[in-house]
């Protein structure tokens, strides 16, 4: 694991230490630049760990503590432990601000999904959702942590449905009812725990597979704003469900669509 040390000023998250799963790319990326910006000591979480290098350097330093960048694969329960162990003995205590981006897609007809396929979604998307979020849940309540907050990442493709792409699909779902069921029991340990849905949004995993026209045309029939959202419209989101100005929200599947 490698870090780069500090110095900005305060910001909504500072003094926060913050995890982000899928940190090297799109969506997770953004998140952990708009964290460190905003003050918080970033642990940058993805299996590509020269994607993770590249958003760590890519930080701006914080006044308290350090980023650091975790090559783990969610899936597995082995290496989720790893992580558990590693960024405690990275920082002085366990992140307050979780949020599980990793994710991954891939594309088959319904009548073509193997076991294999199925198996591979499911355990990044939704698996791995599970297990960060119960590890350092873990931690925040043996720990006593106050003002904790994780944040999950479902899709609008959970209600909208589309081809090709089933397990994906049902991984967005899923990840929305476990976020709910977390908010309920941790609510008692003043965890709040929320998910948010994009539409389209200007990431690898979108623009793969597709010409700027053909994206274009898709986007002009399905979104009112009739462009594709940009990653750090996303994390500002997120940045608002992982500070205090959310304080009474918990449980809550928020839309970020263009009002698809």
């Amino acid at each position: 694991m490698a870090a780069v040390a500090a110095k900005t000023g305060g910001g909504r998250l500072a003094g926060t230490i913050a995890l982000v799963t899928g940190g090297g790319n799109g969506i997770g990326r953004a998140v952990c630049q708009t964290f460190a910006r905003e003050g918080a000591a970033v642990a940058v979480v993805d299996r590509n760990q020269p994607a993770a290098r590249e958003t760590l350097e890519s930080l701006p330093s914080v006044p308290h503590g350090k980023h650091h960048q975790y090559t783990t694969d969610v899936s597995s329960s082995a290496d989720v432990n790893k992580l558990v162990s590693d960024v405690c003995s990275d920082y002085p205590s366990p992140p307050s601000v979780v949020v599980t981006s990793a994710g991954i897609i891939r594309y088959a007809p319904f009548l073509q999904v193997d076991e294999q396929h199925f198996d591979d979604v499911i355990g990044v998307n939704l698996k791995g959702t599970f297990l960060v979020a119960q590890a350092f849940a873990r931690l925040m309540v043996q720990r006593k942590l106050q003002n904790c907050s994780i944040c999950t990442l479902s899709s609008v493709s959970l209600r909208t449905g589309t081809a090709d792409r089933s397990p994906y699909n049902t991984t967005k779902g899923a990840i929305v009812s476990l976020t709910k069921s977390m908010a309920i029991e941790l609510a008692q340990y003043n965890i709040r725990c929320n998910t948010v849905i994009p539409g389209s949004i200007r990431t690898e995993m979108v623009m793969k597979n597709r010409t700027p026209e053909e994206l274009q045309q898709r986007i002009q029939a399905s979104v009112p704003l009739c462009r594709v959202g940009e990653p750090e419209e996303v994390a500002n989101l997120i940045l608002f469900l992982a500070s205090s100005e959310s304080s009474y929200m918990t449980g809550q599947a928020v839309e970020i669509t263009g009002g698809m």
